[in-house]
């Protein structure tokens, strides 16, 4: 029944992988042979990615950019399962001004709260279609500045502070040698005036990862790609840092550690466990050893989820240094919903039971001082 209503309404649909991918009647009966072509290989992409970035998705991309390193960035910001369980949709395919085909596309997650709307280009290479990323395109219309293994991406409307870059350049590389992380990988690190600009640059018109916040910011792991509205945000530095070191460590530790040294939303360390004084006077029955339950953005944008990770980077750095935050990121988080594996570590190495969790850390909070 529902293949035969969409068939009505003139859509073709296909299912594959628990996925469902219809486009409308423009795509369906376009007279260019041109853009049949892209619409095939767009959807042959799209229904043959259920191994994330294996070899055989990569070839349906230009040698370009996979000799920079960068597969599909739309797919690397939204999830890598998400195009083989989410309802997809492709709007549109047209001719740009140029030798490209623009792919417009949207993906929703569940419901409309979760939505995607994106594109990305085709072209031919060879004579044969291959597909590039929006940001291929954008960044040749954007400064560029490299600081170390840091290349930064702004618009002409952006005021960039070279010295900010250079500083933040230099944090990168003493946290690093640091914690024993020899081999940094480039870092593409994307800016504009606010987090929805910078998201439209690698071909995001919406997205959920936006904020009005003006220190709002993510990290494409998977690229090694960070947003920004600044030049200066340590926080997705450091998960540059530890994401691809420790890929399978607890959100606990990765958050905890970005937080600890490159703060949160704006805010230093320091300030957050204050702010974490002051919701515990609010709310003096809170367990704080329920750390999922804290997992959320308050409205300054802040995360107490983040500041508690950010103690217990603290204390392994008093009790073991860099040694002891080392053997929390090596202990794998079996299930991403919840920390029961961080829980489970910090028992371990920092000799801390479940039991005494919202004990220590509320004594924790009580005596800090930021000197």
């Amino acid at each position: 029944m529902k293949s035969l209503i969409i068939s009505i309404l003139c859509f073709i649909s296909l299912t594959a992988h628990g996925q469902s991918i219809t486009y409308g009647p423009d795509i369906l009966n376009t007279k260019d042979s041109s853009i049949v072509e892209v619409r095939n290989l767009w959807i042959s992409y799209v229904t043959n990615c259920q191994n994330g970035f294996d070899k055989t998705s990569k070839e349906y991309w230009n040698k370009y950019e996979l000799e920079q390193g960068y597969t599909d960035i739309a797919k690397a910001a939204i999830g890598v399962p998400s195009y083989l369980f989410g309802e997809f949709k492709v709007l549109e395919i047209k001719r740009s001004d140029n030798e490209y085909f623009r792919i417009r596309s949207r993906m929703i997650l569940g419901d409309s709260a979760n939505m995607f709307i994106f594109t990305v280009f085709a072209k031919k290479v060879n004579n044969v279609f291959k597909l590039f990323n929006c940001f291929y395109i954008e960044k040749q219309k954007l400064q560029h500045v490299q600081a170390d293994n840091i290349d930064f991406y702004y618009p002409n409307s952006f005021s960039f502070n070279n010295q900010r870059a250079k500083q933040i350049a230099d944090n990168y590389a003493k946290i690093s040698t640091l914690y024993g992380y020899m081999d940094k990988q480039r870092v593409t690190y994307i800016i504009g005036k606010n987090l929805y600009e910078a998201n439209n640059f690698i071909g995001f018109e919406k997205t959920m990862y936006i904020s009005s916040q003006p220190a709002a910011a993510y990290t494409i792991k998977d690229q090694n790609i960070i947003l920004s509205s600044r030049e200066d945000n340590l926080h997705e530095l450091i998960h540059s840092i530890f994401m691809p070191m420790f890929p399978e460590a607890a959100a606990l530790f990765q958050e905890g550690i970005a937080t600890y040294y490159g703060g949160s939303a704006g805010q230093n360390y320091s300030f957050l466990v204050d702010q974490l004084k002051n919701y515990i006077i609010k709310n003096p029955d809170i367990n704080l050893s329920k750390f999922d339950d804290l997992n959320k953005v308050l409205d300054n944008g802040t995360n107490n989820f983040y500041t508690i990770g950010a103690i217990f980077i603290n204390y392994a750095i008093k009790v073991g240094g860099t040694k002891k935050v080392l053997a929390l990121f090596q202990h794998p988080n079996t299930n991403e919903f919840t920390s029961a594996d961080a829980i489970s570590a910090i028992s371990k190495d920092l000799g801390i039971e479940k039991d005494q969790i919202d004990s220590f850390l509320k004594k924790y909070i009580q005596n800090y001082t930021s000197n």
